[in-house]
């Protein structure tokens, strides 16, 4: 991967994310915060035991049209997918934005966080799928090349593909997946992303020092993204209004 150092305000993510994409050959990149850099790009279901992908997604199906309605056809694999990945079930998508602001929010939320530097992931979607898939073209999940990776997270089979990861567009038919500009990779192996051989072309990481938490997050606001803009419910929103300070 292409280290690009430290940024400690919002003007030098911007900077570097025009940095990486004149790198990427003028690409659009996707971006993916995380709230401490030691993490890897390990899709969560991959940071578990193997067996327990296709259990959690099978025991997903059985009980949750018993809690909404509006549930995809029990072998719709593809409408189930993104929807545990949403909710938070470990699945073998990894979640992009295409938002450096969104990623920015994700990376430096937590008040609370006790690491000691975050991170920013930027990647070149095309190049990932020019170089593992030979196409520099992003599919939708429903795309029959996907099909083999969506089943295997299903089912107890092994899907042979020697792929290590492609970038996917899925419908964004909830308003926080709409909100967030959101969009995947889907993998086929445990190997963290950034070990790929030839990360260095499509995949760069940008450094948040512990320094810069609260300068981002004041930039963030400012600009208008906050919690309840990305997570767009009425609880969300309360929570959001309860914590104003009034001066």
């Amino acid at each position: 991967m292409y280290e690009i150092g430290e940024a400690h305000s919002l003007a030098d993510l911007i900077e570097a994310a025009h940095s990486v994409e004149a790198r990427m050959e003028r690409s659009q990149a996707w971006f993916r915060g995380h709230a401490d850099s030691n993490w890897g790009l390990t899709p969560s279901a991959f940071r578990k035991d193997a067996i327990l992908e296709s259990q959690f997604a099978n025991l997903f199906r059985l009980s949750a049209p018993s809690i909404a309605p509006n549930c995809p056809e029990h072998t719709d694999y593809v409408g189930w997918l993104p929807l545990m990945q949403h909710y938070g079930l470990p699945t073998r998508l990894l979640d992009w934005t295409e938002s450096l602001l969104v990623a920015s929010f994700f990376a430096v939320m937590d008040e609370n966080q006790d690491s000691a530097q975050a991170a920013i992931w930027m990647l070149n979607p095309g190049k990932l799928n020019q170089i593992v898939a030979r196409t520099p073209y992003i599919p939708f999940l429903t795309d029959n090349y996907v099909a083999p990776s969506v089943k295997a997270a299903f089912t107890t089979s092994n899907n042979d593909s020697d792929r290590h990861a492609i970038s996917v567009l899925a419908p964004r038919t909830d308003r926080r997946m709409a909100a967030q500009l959101g969009n995947y990779t889907i993998h086929d192996q445990r190997i963290p992303l950034e070990t790929h051989p030839d990360s260095g072309e499509f995949l760069a990481r940008v450094l948040i020092p512990e320094s810069a938490y609260n300068k981002i997050r004041s930039d963030l606001s400012v600009a208008g993204i906050k919690r309840s803009s990305l997570f767009p419910d009425l609880s969300t929103l309360a929570k959001e209004i309860s914590n104003l300070q009034v001066f």
